[in-house]
């Protein structure tokens, strides 16, 4: 089986020193276990346990720390979009659970909260 012409490469603009400012499509694998683990402190109606939310915030560092400064800043807008989705509960979320987690991530997402509309949240419609 023949390799693929550089030109038609799926990753040759990688390769080749694309533009370092281009948003990337895919997010990488370290931020979606990092998404996923920050789950389960986004759900509302549940009161963990110490034990439970000890682990949790065990998973959620742990994934913290494996991200790139590129995904932390995807995660933290990720994180935003989600609590401004929450409405009013935003800064409760931020305050009782991200705090918790990593304090530069909570003053992140509150960067962005504070830079968001209430219009823009709603719709989706938020700037990178």
């Amino acid at each position: 089986m023949q390799p693929f012409a550089p030109s038609t490469h799926p990753n040759a603009a990688d390769c080749e020193g694309a533009d370092e400012s281009a948003p990337v499509g895919d997010a990488s694998l370290a931020l979606r276990v990092a998404q996923r683990m920050f789950a389960p402190l986004l759900e509302t109606g549940v009161r963990h346990t110490t034990f439970r939310f000890a682990q949790l915030r065990s998973g959620a560092r742990r994934a913290l720390s494996a991200l790139s400064a590129d995904d932390r800043v995807r995660l933290a807008r990720w994180l935003a979009l989600l609590c401004a989705h929450g409405g009013d509960r935003a800064h409760e979320f931020v305050d009782s659970r991200l705090l918790r987690v990593d304090a530069l991530l909570a003053a992140a997402v509150l960067a962005r909260l504070a830079t968001w509309s209430d219009g823009q949240a709603a719709r989706g419609v938020v700037a990178a």
